[in-house]
């Protein structure tokens, strides 16, 4: 009998061996990920004012485009320490501005998501992001609205892929922080395709990354991805 008292004690102090260094090993995961990050603020424009003449409106088409957002997460108890999340709505409003041919120019972009629709393939993680980080019932948009371009070409011809970097002001959850999308796209005829992506930190908009018991915990950074359509008048 002894000896099973012996053996009985002995499994539970390796059971809370294990439980605390599980404890522990999250703990410096979710302190590790989530690094303090300096947010850039709202970003001032300068440079040359939008022409009012010369240039096309084009539409986007919400049910051609889609909004996403993808971040890395720990699920401990599932033993994925690096599984990637992704969630993408098709509620997506805008407009901006372009003129093509000599010296093309993208100008007066606004784009609003909204957050509400957000959706992954987990209804659990979206009502937490939801309800605890993006607190849409408070805040349920996010808005981007362009100021400056960097990299486009001399001259475009329709039909020509072009890459290019598009700087301007992203709003959400109450605050405004400069952000530079990476943008590649084309135009054909009256129509526009392409993809915007950028890296934006959860910190910088007032947004906790989701941490659930340190079972379930989130990176800070996230990538912001808009793949779009649309079309001019």
């Amino acid at each position: 009998m002894k000896k099973r008292y012996i053996w009985l004690a002995g499994t539970g102090v390796a059971l809370i061996i294990v439980i605390v260094a599980g404890m522990l090993y999250t703990a410096r995961f979710a302190s590790a990920v989530n690094q303090p990050h300096t947010a850039p603020g709202a970003a001032t424009a300068t440079g040359t004012p939008i022409p009012s003449t010369g240039l096309q409106t084009f539409q986007i088409v919400p049910a051609q485009t889609t909004a996403s957002y993808s971040v890395y997460e720990n699920l401990v108890f599932q033993n994925k320490p690096n599984n990637h999340a992704i969630g993408s709505t098709h509620s997506v409003q805008g407009s901006f501005r372009i003129r093509t041919g000599a010296s093309p120019l993208v100008a007066a972009m606004n784009v609003t998501v909204d957050l509400r629709t957000l959706q992954t393939d987990a209804q659990r993680r979206d009502n937490y992001v939801r309800q605890h980080a993006l607190e849409t019932d408070t805040y349920p948009y996010a808005t981007f609205v362009s100021i400056s371009t960097q990299g486009l070409p001399a001259s475009y011809t329709d039909g020509q892929t072009v890459h290019f970097q598009l700087t301007g002001n992203l709003t959400m959850h109450g605050k405004t922080n400069k952000e530079v999308f990476d943008v590649q796209g084309k135009v054909v005829g009256k129509t526009i395709t392409g993809t915007a992506t950028s890296t934006m930190y959860m910190t910088d908009f007032g947004i906790q990354p989701p941490n659930l018991a340190n079972i379930a915990i989130a990176q800070n950074k996230v990538t912001i991805t808009i793949t779009f359509t649309a079309k001019g008048g």
